[in-house]
Formats: structure tokens, sequence, C-alpha cells
């Protein structure tokens, strides 16, 4: 019972994983077309602002 609950988590881990890869991959392709805000980027990638700059190259963090 305990290894089907690690393999549940393992399994949520990975998917979270995949799914914040593409938010990031997605925020990249809107930072390169250069028509959107920081902001807007942010919310239409389901990223946080500072993820956005960081990705952007904006933040020394």
């Amino acid at each position: 019972m305990m290894s089907g609950a690690l393999i549940e988590t393992s399994a949520r881990r990975l998917k979270n994983e995949a799914e914040n890869e593409t938010k990031k991959r997605t925020a990249l392709r809107m930072i390169k077309m250069g028509k959107l805000t920081i902001e807007e980027i942010a919310e239409c990638s389901e990223l946080s602002v500072a993820e956005v700059e960081q990705l952007a190259g904006l933040q020394t963090v």
C-alpha cells in the first residue's frame, strides 16, 4: 500500500514538472515575440511575474 502512494506521488511530481516546463516554454515564446508585457505573459502562461522576469533575464537573483 505504501508503494502505491509513492508511485502516485512520483507521478504527480513528474506531471507537475512537465506542466511547469510547458508553461516556461510558452512564456519564452511570448517573450521572444516581444508583443506582451511581463505581467500579460505571466497571466497567460500561469507563471508568476518573478518567474517570467527570470526567463526574460530581467531579474538578477
